[in-house]
């Protein structure tokens, strides 16, 4: 019975802290999307192609995020 309890805590503290890190992702994405609404604080009348290289780096670090969470790509089963 004892081990039951000592399980039950565990997973307790493991949803806890799931459920903490859950919440600073959500946090995160509402900085990215804040971030790209704003062109990634770039105004239209100054885009360079450093601005044109920078989003594309962004749209690959995402790329890379989504397939891993959606088993896309080097990801996929």
């Amino acid at each position: 019975m004892m081990k039951m309890l000592e399980v039950t805590a565990m997973n307790d503290k493991a949803l806890g802290e799931f459920m903490a890190r859950i919440s600073e992702a959500r946090e995160r994405l509402a900085e990215l999307q804040n971030f790209v609404d704003d062109h990634m604080h770039t105004s239209p009348d100054e885009i360079s192609w450093g601005d044109v290289g920078s989003a594309g780096y962004l749209v690959e670090q995402l790329t890379q995020l989504t397939d891993w969470a959606f088993r896309r790509g080097e990801y996929a089963e």
